[in-house]
C-alpha cells in the first residue's frame, strides 16, 4: 500500500460488497458504494491482476466476459472470502442497530477504509455521532472520493496513526465522550496486525469507553493459522505479496478468558458456518462466510474503579 492509494483488501471488500448488491438475490446488505469509491483505474489494474493470476482455462473464461466490471465482479463471488465480507457486514449493522435501540449514541468504525457506513446510513443511524478512524493518508484519500457527495453533519473523521497516537486521545479530539455508550466495529482488520497491536487496541477500547460500550471484531483463528493448510497458506501467500501479509489471529477457545481480563465480556462468537446457518439458510447461489473466520460481539464491562 502507498500513501496515494488504498489496500488491495479494502478495494476488494468495498468491490465484494457493491457486486453482491447489484447480483445476489436476496440481498444480504445494500451497499453499491464500492462502485462509486473505487477508480476505473484502479478496477483496470485489479482486473489485470485476477487475469494474470488466473489459470489458463479460467483466464479464458473471464475474458470473455467483455468487461472489467464483468471480469470482476465473476471473480470476486467465487473468492472464498467473498461471503465473509458481506456476512459481517450484516451482523455488524443488525448488532449497532440493536444497540441504538437499548440507548447507544455513538458509533465508533476503527480501519475505516472505504467502508461507506457514514454516506448511506439507515434511519436509525441518524441520532449517532459517527467517528470514522484510519490513518492520515486513508482519511484524506476517503475524503478526496466522497467530493461532491454530501457527508451528514453527525459523521466525524479521525485521522489517526494509533500506533503513535493513543485511541482515547485520538477519539476525544474529535468529540467522542467516554461517559456515553457507545458502539465499535473493527472488521477485517486484526489478521493484519501483531497479537501486541490487537491487545492493545482492545484495550484502547475497553478503556475509552462507558461500561455497556459494544464492540464487534472480526479474526481468523489462529490454530489453523498456525496449522498452515495448502489452500489457506496459498491465500496468505498472495496477501504477503501485496504487502499485505496475515500476521495474527485469536484462539476461539481462550478469547473470551483474554477478553475479561481487560474489561470486555465476550457475547458471542460466530464461525463461518454459524453465520451461513443465521444469514444464508434457504439460498441456492451458494453465498456463505468461509471456514476460517470468526466474527466476536463483546460488551465493555470495566469493575468499578478502573481507568478510563
Amino acid at each position: 500500500m502507498t500513501e496515494a492509494t488504498p489496500s488491495q483488501t479494502a478495494l476488494a471488500a468495498s468491490l465484494m460488497r457493491a457486486t453482491h448488491t447489484r447480483l445476489d438475490h436476496p440481498r444480504v446488505i445494500d451497499d453499491a458504494w464500492g462502485d462509486r469509491l473505487v477508480t476505473d483505474a484502479e478496477r483496470a489494474t485489479f482486473c489485470q491482476r485476477i487475469l494474470s493470476e488466473a489459470e489458463p482455462d479460467t483466464r479464458r473464461r473471464l475474458a470473455a466476459l467483455g468487461s472489467d466490471r464483468a471480469v470482476i465482479d465473476a471473480a470476486l463471488r467465487r473468492h472464498p472470502t467473498y461471503g465473509g465480507v458481506v456476512l459481517r457486514s450484516r451482523y455488524a449493522e443488525n448488532a449497532l442497530e440493536a444497540a441504538v435501540a437499548r440507548g447507544v449514541r455513538q458509533y465508533v468504525i476503527l480501519g475505516a477504509g472505504l467502508d461507506s457506513f457514514c454516506v448511506r446510513q439507515p434511519a436509525f443511524a441518524r441520532t449517532l455521532a459517527i467517528f470514522e478512524v484510519d490513518t492520515p493518508a486513508s482519511q484524506a484519500l476517503k475524503r478526496e472520493r466522497l467530493a461532491g457527495v454530501e457527508v451528514p453533519a453527525n459523521v466525524h473523521f479521525v485521522p489517526a496513526d494509533l500506533a503513535r497516537e493513543p485511541l482515547g486521545v485520538a477519539l476525544r479530539g474529535a468529540g467522542f465522550s467516554s461517559t456515553v455508550p457507545a458502539f465499535f466495529s473493527w472488521l477485517g482488520v486484526t489478521v493484519y496486525l501483531s497479537r501486541d497491536a490487537n491487545m492493545t487496541t482492545l484495550r484502547a477500547i475497553a478503556a475509552c469507553s462507558a461500561p455497556g460500550s459494544e464492540l464487534v471484531f472480526t479474526y481468523l483463528d489462529q490454530r489453523v493459522l498456525d496449522a498452515r493448510p495448502p489452500g489457506l497458506e496459498a491465500m496468505r501467500s498472495k496477501r504477503a505479496e501485496r504487502g499485505e501479509p496475515w500476521v495474527s489471529g485469536f484462539d476461539p477457545t481462550t478469547l473470551a478468558a483474554e477478553l475479561r481480563v481487560i474489561g470486555l465480556v465476550l457475547l458471542e462468537d460466530l464461525a463461518g458456518a454459524e453465520m451461513t446457518a443465521r444469514y444464508c439458510a434457504g439460498r441456492t447461489d451458494g453465498l456463505a462466510a468461509g471456514g476460517t473466520g470468526h466474527v466476536a460481539r463483546a460488551r465493555v464491562e470495566r469493575p468499578p474503579g478502573a481507568g478510563g
